[in-house]
């Protein structure tokens, strides 16, 4: 090895045991970080804070680049204000997510809810369940109108006052309600009017 080569060498060896003897151990430098001891551990980064002193004493040791300096910057304020706004799309993002899969889990749910429903009537095919889910949805809706024409027939029949020559007046009625009970209705086989909506005398001036 050439003289020259021998006094960098030794000049290296210098400046790093002075760096660790008047240095601060520091967040490791990318080479201390990968450089792991026995125990798996980062090794040990030591160096002088100062402009005069730009590598650990390992980097220096060795003579290579180091960023033990960025990895020990204090964090200004627009690094803060860079992880906020971070962290806010992240968990924007993570929200829009959540939304997304409680839409999927409902979509499977009710998918799930079908199957078994097809599943149960014997049918083959979605369209089948789609046609028998519409029929049991007209007769239940035939059914409340039923139910509420024998409440409304069963309310009237009720009231105290017997019938007399006007029936809407007896019954406390305005004649205009008779429009939602059209003629044939249930309402008037129930009251006893099998022809129909009664009669409402026409009042003479």
């Amino acid at each position: 090895m050439p003289p020259s080569d021998n006094k960098k060498r030794s000049e290296r060896q210098a400046l790093g045991n002075y760096i660790d003897r008047h240095g601060d151990k520091m967040a490791p430098c990318t080479r201390c970080e990968k450089f792991l001891d026995l125990a798996g551990r980062p090794r040990r980064c030591v160096a002088i804070q100062g402009d005069q002193y730009s590598r650990c004493s390992a980097c220096a040791r060795q003579g290579k680049s180091c960023d033990y300096r960025e990895r020990n910057r204090m964090p200004s304020l627009s690094d803060w204000a860079s992880i906020e706004k971070q962290k806010a799309h992240l968990d924007s993002q993570e929200e829009e997510a959540m939304a997304k899969i409680l839409r999927l889990r409902q979509q499977k749910r009710l998918l799930l809810e079908r199957e078994k429903k097809m599943i149960a009537a014997g049918l083959n095919s979605l369209d089948e369940l789609d046609a028998a889910e519409e029929l049991e949805k007209k007769e239940k809706e035939k059914e409340e109108e039923k139910e509420r024409i024998e409440e409304e027939a069963a309310r009237l029949a009720a009231l105290p006052t017997p019938f007399g020559s006007d029936p809407a007046l007896d019954l406390g009625l305005d004649p205009a309600s008779f429009e939602a009970f059209p003629p044939g209705s249930e309402m008037w086989a129930t009251l006893g009017y099998d022809g129909g909506t009664p009669e409402v005398p026409s009042s003479t001036g």
